[in-house]
C-alpha cells in the first residue's frame, strides 16, 4: 500500500491509504514538525513526560486535535505492557493521560486516540463491521510479549470483532536498517531470532506483520509504512539517535 505525506491544519502527516479509503475514519501518523516546542524537544512534542513545558505539550496537543477535527484526544501514560483501556466517553479538556496503559480501544466518535513514538511503532486497527478503532503502542518489549496479538484479542473479547474483518496500519518506526540490538540473546526469545537480517540487526516491520496475521488478519489488510525514524530526523523525533527528545504522535479516530 502507499502511504503519503499531507498537509493537515498547518501540521504534516503520514496517512496510509488502506486507512484513508474508509470516509468514516480520520488518522494521521505525525512528523515532528510544526509546534511550539523549543530544542531538544522541537517542534511538535506531544509527551509530557520527557522534559518538554506542560504548556507546549497542551498546546501540541490542541494543533494536532485541531488539525484531525476532533472534539477531543485521549492519551496512554505508555509503559511497555499489555494493557488495554475500551474508551466510552469523550475525555474532559485537560484530563489526565490513562495510567500504564499501551492500547486504546474506542467505538466513540470524535475521540482520537493518541500513541507516542520516537523510535516504536503505533500500529492502528480498525474493524468496520463493528465501528470499533485502536491505537496499540508497540516497541520491541511488546513485541517480545505480543502486544499485537493481545490487542486482536481484546478486540475480539471486548468489542465482538473478528480478527478477518480487521485493518492495521504500522507507522513509521525503528527500521531493519537501524534496529540493533547487540544483547538480542537476551533480548529476544530463540524463536524471533530469525528476523535478524545481518549480525545483531532486526526487522521489526516484518515482525509485527507475521504477529498480526498469527494473530488472524489477512496480508491484504497489513499496511506497514516503511518509514525508519532515526533515519529520517528531520521528520521524527529518535531515542535511537539523539536520546532527549520529544515524541510524535500518531492519532485515529471515528467520525460521528
Amino acid at each position: 500500500m502507499a502511504w503519503y505525506l499531507e498537509a493537515s491544519g498547518g501540521l504534516k502527516c503520514y496517512r496510509s491509504s488502506l486507512l484513508a479509503a474508509f470516509k468514516e475514519l480520520v488518522h494521521g501518523f505525525f512528523t515532528r514538525r510544526g509546534g511550539v516546542s523549543p530544542p531538544p524537544y522541537s517542534q511538535l512534542n506531544l509527551s509530557f513526560a520527557v522534559g518538554d513545558e506542560t504548556a507546549n505539550v497542551a498546546h501540541n496537543r490542541l494543533l494536532v486535535q485541531q488539525a484531525l477535527g476532533l472534539l477531543s484526544l485521549a492519551g496512554a501514560a505508555q509503559v511497555h505492557g499489555k494493557r488495554e483501556a475500551v474508551l466510552t466517553n469523550n475525555p474532559e479538556a485537560g484530563a489526565a493521560e490513562i495510567p500504564e496503559v499501551d492500547m486504546l480501544i474506542t467505538a466513540q466518535p470524535n475521540l482520537g486516540l493518541l500513541i507516542k513514538q520516537a523510535d516504536c511503532q503505533a500500529v492502528m486497527l480498525y474493524d468496520p463491521v463493528r465501528r470499533v478503532v485502536a491505537n496499540v503502542h508497540c516497541g520491541w518489549r511488546g513485541q517480545v510479549s505480543n502486544i499485537l496479538g493481545q490487542a486482536v484479542r481484546c478486540l475480539e473479547q471486548r468489542c465482538g470483532s473478528r480478527p478477518g474483518d480487521l485493518y492495521a496500519a504500522v507507522g513509521p518506526s525503528l527500521g531493519p536498517c537501524c534496529a540493533e540490538f547487540r544483547h538480542f540473546r537476551r533480548e529476544f526469545p530463540p524463536h524471533l531470532w530469525t528476523y535478524q537480517v545481518r549480525p545483531t540487526f532486526f526487522d521489526l516491520w516484518a515482525l509485527s506483520r507475521d504477529q498480526l496475521q498469527a494473530a488472524g488478519l489477512t496480508p491484504a489488510r497489513i499496511d506497514l509504512a516503511d518509514l525508519c525514524t532515526r533515519c529520517r530526523g528531520e521528520e521524527f523525533f529518535s531515542y535511537r539517535r539523539e536520546g532527549l527528545t520529544g515524541r510524535q504522535g500518531a492519532v485515529i479516530a471515528l467520525r460521528p
